[in-house]
Parts: structure tokens; sequence; C-alpha cells
């Protein structure tokens, strides 16, 4: 079975050097041909919105790439409610978990992921 990565970051958006190579290991995996993908949970269900608020941000161009290529997997829905940024993830079609869980680590790992946490 081929590897594959999620990338789980729970770093507020303002911590850029954490998010910043949350991004910077998902493309660097992907480039070298694995398969990985982006998590947010925690904290990091708010770059929605903080990169609203600053789209000058150096985040922002990460960010929409891994929008543009589908990378983004799921955002955690307890979190999402928590921080009300729900609403925003919701209209970026990043699928939410369901609202009273987050992230599933073990579903994941039942996928054949290995979980990456930053």
């Amino acid at each position: 079975m081929p590897q594959k990565f999620a990338v789980v970051t729970l770093t507020d958006p303002s911590d850029h050097a954490r998010i910043y190579h949350a991004f910077l290991y998902l493309f660097d995996l992907r480039d070298n041909g694995l398969e990985a993908d982006l998590f947010l949970d925690g904290a990091g269900v708010k770059i929605i919105d903080a990169l609203e608020k600053n789209p000058s941000d150096i985040i922002k161009p990460l960010y929409d790439r891994a929008v543009r290529d589908g990378l983004i997997k799921e955002a955690c829905g307890f979190c999402a409610n928590a921080f009300a940024v729900k609403d925003k993830i919701a209209k970026s079609n990043i699928n939410l978990s369901p609202e009273n869980e987050h992230v599933s680590l073990g579903k994941l790992v039942k996928e054949g992921y290995t979980v990456i946490t930053v």
C-alpha cells in the first residue's frame, strides 16, 4: 500500500512559523510523489477568518494553493463552532467533521495515514 500522510495543524494562524511549516510539509510530501492531505483542528480552523481579515498575509498563497489543489480534507466541526468560523468553513467547501467531534485520528490511521501534527 502506498504511504500517505495526514498533516494535522492545531496552530493558530498568528503563529506564522508553525502554520507556514504545516503547509511546507504538505507541499514537500506532495512534491516528492507522496499522498498528503491537510486537516485543520484546534485553533487551525481560524485560518479562513484570519486570511479574510488580512488577505496580504504570507500564508495566503499557501492556503490558496492547498484549497485549489483540494489538499485541505477536513476541518474540526467542534473547533469551528467553538471559534465561530463554522459558516465560513462550510462556504469554503472544506469538509467539517461532525459538530461535536474532532478530526478522528483513529479513523485516519485506519485509512492508512501516517499522522504528522503541527
